[in-house]
């Protein structure tokens, strides 16, 4: 569209400006196919469809190209084409189809003939998008009439008589849901008739027919199939095959006839599959396996006592041992016995549906008989090669019999000596604990026992689309492994995780130990601060725990690695103008979509004034009950080896928020500590439970006292003296655990060894001192942490709310100092003692830093009422 607009300047001059006004693209509409007779007989077809760029018109018989007709400019307007084809004898479907740069959509007429049977190209049932066009047309060589009916009422036609063959069209311009029934053409005698079925669609149709779902062939057979599936969809349906290792494939689709489509896959590996099929805004997915029954492999394993036959097939079968005396013709059928027996079996992880068997017996009577192992299953009768039984002489068996002994005073000594081990070495106890309270007192409680729960099986997982990867970490009683799991979120989609499993050699307490902190995990639930759970495999074979995996590490070595680059940020923040700049950039970050799914919660209660940067934007998720832990990992990441105070304040935060839901379920940790605390995406914190993997034999910081090694320096007084472990031994660990963030990594107590004189101290009541990057506020919030009486402690639900203020303290300070930085003003009074640290390094820098008692912006711009109201947020 045009648009003039004149500008005049003074009384003078004046120009005129012509503005063109652009329409969006738009793919052309479903041409309004409709038919007219001309006054001289002939019957013309118009075809009118609207779009941009405007659409071209094209005329097909049958799918093949015909010549174009005239373009019909009565009505035809800007983005609308319209166009005429005339014919004076109709043999065939014919079709309009408009197309510009943005796509296709096409009509067409359906063509019946009477006096002959039902063709493949006359439509039985035809399927229409409510608005879109409907034409039929009906033939017979007569010069009788011919009449449309719709569900038994005559329509009003339009007639052509052509060289003694008549043809009625029947249109309508636009269909609605009215227009579903059943039309069929009929002669004026009545003794021909053709009938089809129309069914307006109000929205895209995809129903599947019929599918191979869970399929089981033999052997010989994989070569020469197919999955196949039928679908019927309107419009036509976009087909991919999901494989069992993932990968998406395209469909080949055999045969289209009437919205009818056939899709094959050759040759697949047997294994799990999904069809996705989708049409427009509408997606059906399905399940599908195949299963091959193949020819067992036979294994052999013979001892003094036993022999044992090993295989692997698919069920059902059948497993017998066949024996014959060596001294008879065993080509004879009849001269060998068939022996049933009861057999074990597992599944085999390497090979879908197919099972491990393993059957033994006693050689008995065996002695001078062949042996043979048989297994009859889908595939037919299969048995191994035969084995010649010799029972040892009476000498030998003397020999055998003496060994035996040596070999079970062996056994009993070992047993022994494993039992006195074990009284000296402590069994395996997970660090979670869920306990019970049974009076007011934090002394009155007693441990949930989890062994008598039942395990819910929704949280089971293959073990077959479990891929191992390399070991994460390793301890007296079990390891953690990376792995990667196929279809534990999404089908088709896999995700890194961490397995965490027993060793090999394990007892059975232990595995029972595992599987009481499974039914535990379950009974926990999720939180966006712990490592969670994902599912489980507790079938035949090892127990196995999947976790989230956390690409990052601890956050004790992920301190340590960073300190550097957290003097480097500080000089940054003065030198290159960084707080203007973050103002500048502030409206433009209110509209991302991460800001305003912020926003939308009813439950923030930390509203920042302005987002800094994106660590901060992932910090604020933190306090909105729908910000989704996907949404943190999609966000795009910044330089994460640099770390900024705020940053030490997110961390915090956030394992504050851990260990509060873990309170909440009356869960205790009893090892919180930075090496227990796990970082990954968008600087998420997650609190793990390391006990399984933590080699505490070579861990310094794990002491012995009594008869276990524990994490002292990290422990309340009383879980120290007593032996107590409650929430509020846990909040002890929580102020260690600042101290350990707030020094970037730093040992607690730098330089004292655990010894007499230790404990004598924590017992008056020790405290160490205040951490370099920790402000006064924050350092007080560690000293009521470490407060002797557990009660004088605050809970964790305080210690969220401390920390919630802090950041958004650090928040309004920023917002101030924008307009004073142009003034050379610091936030920091410390920054350049930082500067001075990052560019030379030397120890002398370090110490003036140290000797330098100004605080951190949060205290140094915070008044005596800010330093109360802190304070008060954590009583």
């Amino acid at each position: 569209m045009d648009v003039v607009y004149t500008a005049v300047c003074g009384n003078y001059d004046s120009i005129n400006i012509s503005v063109h006004a652009r329409s969006p693209p738009k793919r052309p509409s479903a041409p309004q196919f409709t038919v007219f007779r001309e006054p001289d007989g002939v019957v013309c077809f118009k075809c009118v469809s609207e779009g941009n760029p405007r659409p071209t018109i094209l005329w097909y018989n049958d799918n093949s190209r015909i010549s174009e007709g005239p373009e019909d400019e009565r009505g035809t307007k800007n983005q609308t084409r319209s166009k005429l084809k005339c014919e004076t004898d109709t043999k065939s479907n014919i079709k309009c189809c408009a197309q510009n740069s943005e796509g296709e959509e096409c009509s067409q007429s359906y063509n019946y003939e009477l006096g002959k049977s039902m063709q493949d190209k006359e439509a039985s049932q035809i399927h229409l998008t409510s608005g879109h066009s409907l034409l039929l047309r009906c033939k017979q060589d007569t010069r009788s009439q011919l009449m449309w009916y719709f569900n038994n009422t005559k329509l009003a036609g339009i007639t052509m008589p052509y060289f003694g063959t008549r043809m009625q069209f029947y249109n309508v311009e636009s269909v609605s849901l009215k227009h579903s029934g059943q039309y069929y053409c009929m002669s004026e005698d009545g003794k021909e008739k053709k009938t089809t079925q129309v069914q307006v669609l109000e929205q895209d149709l995809i129903e599947v027919l019929k599918l191979d779902s869970d399929v089981r062939i033999l052997y010989n057979e994989k070569a020469d199939f197919c999955f196949k599936a039928q679908v019927l969809s309107h419009p036509k349906a976009q087909c991919h095959w999901i494989t069992s290792n993932g990968t998406k494939v395209q469909c080949v689709e055999t045969q289209y006839h009437w919205g009818n489509s056939t899709f094959e896959l050759c040759k697949p590996e047997p294994g799990q599959y999904q069809i996705q099929l989708r049409t427009g805004a509408t997606t059906t997915t399905r399940n599908m396996s195949l299963c091959v029954t193949d020819i067992p492999k036979f294994e052999q394993v013979q001892n003094m006592t036993h022999i044992t036959c090993m295989t692997s097939s698919t069920f059902p079968l059948n497993i017998s041992w066949m024996t014959g005396p060596s001294d008879a013709n065993l080509k004879d059928s009849a001269m060998w016995q068939e022996t049933n027996q009861d057999f074990q079996h597992f599944l085999d992880p390497e090979r879908f549906c197919q099972r491990n068997v393993i059957v033994s017996r006693p050689l008995g009577d065996l002695h001078d008989h062949f042996v043979k192992c048989c297994v009859q299953n889908d595939a037919g009768n299969f048995c191994s090669e035969q084995i010649h039984i010799k029972i040892a002489s009476a000498y030998s068996m003397v020999l055998v019999v003496a060994c035996c002994v040596l070999g079970l005073a062996f056994v009993l000594v070992s047993f022994a000596l494993v039992i006195i081990a074990r009284k000296k070495k402590p069994g395996y106890e997970r660090q979670l604990q869920m306990i019970q309270m049974l009076g007011p007192s934090d002394n009155d409680y007693t441990y949930i026992d989890f062994r008598d729960f039942k395990y819910e099986q929704k949280w089971e997982f293959p073990r077959e689309n479990l891929e191992m990867g390399q070991e994460l970490g390793a301890g007296a009683f079990g390891k953690v492994v990376q792995a990667t799991a196929y279809g534990i979120t999404k089908p088709g989609v896999s995700l890194q995780v961490a397995v965490k499993m027993l060793k090999e050699k394990h007892q059975a307490v232990e595995k029972e130990a595992l599987m009481s902190e499974l039914k535990m995990l379950t009974h926990i639930g999720h939180n966006i601060n712990i490592v969670n759970l994902l599912g489980a495999c507790t079938g035949t074979g090892p127990v196995y725990l999947i976790f989230q995996f956390c690409h990052y590490g601890d956050l004790l070595n992920y301190l340590k690695s960073n300190r550097e680059h957290f003097y480097k940020s500080l000089t940054d923040a003065f030198n290159k103008d960084r707080f203007s700049s973050l103002y500048q950039n502030c409206q433009r970050k209110r509209n991302s979509r991460f800001y305003s799914k912020l926003f939308q919660s009813d439950d923030h209660s930390y509203v920042p004034m302005f987002l800094a940067n994106k660590e901060q934007e992932a910090l604020l998720s933190f306090t909105t009950s729908d910000v989704t832990e996907e949404i943190l990992e999609d966000k795009e990441e910044e330089d994460l080896q640099t770390i900024t105070y705020d940053d030490l304040l997110s961390f915090s935060y956030q394992v504050a928020k851990g260990m509060d839901f873990l309170s909440s379920k009356n869960c205790i940790h009893r090892d919180l500590a930075a090496r227990n605390v796990l970082v990954t995406q968008g600087r998420l914190i997650k609190i793990g439970d390391f006990g399984l993997a933590r080699d505490i034999e070579n861990d310094s910081n794990y002491v012995v006292r009594g008869n276990a090694r524990l994490p002292v320096k990290w422990m309340a007084p009383e879980s120290i003296f007593k032996g107590m472990y409650t929430m509020k031994s846990d909040v002890w660990a929580y102020g260690i655990l600042l101290w350990e963030i707030f020094s970037l990594g730093v040992t607690p107590y730098p330089g004292m060894k655990v010894d007499n004189t230790f404990y004598a101290m924590i017992e008056r009541g020790f405290k160490m001192e205040q951490p370099y990057y920790a402000p006064e506020s924050v350092y007080q919030v560690m000293c009521r942490c470490w407060a002797l009486e557990p009660k004088d402690r605050p809970c964790f639900s305080k210690l969220v709310s401390f920390m919630e203020y802090q950041l958004t303290d650090v928040e309004q300070q920023l917002y101030c100092n924008v307009a004073v930085q142009q003034n050379g003003d610091s936030i920091y009074k410390n920054a350049s003692v930082i500067s001075q640290m990052a560019e030379t390094g030397q120890e002398d820098a370090a110490e003036a830093a140290e000797k330098d008692q100004t605080s951190l912006p949060d205290s140094s711009s915070n008044s005596e009422t800010t330093q109360t109201q802190s304070e008060e947020t954590v009583q």
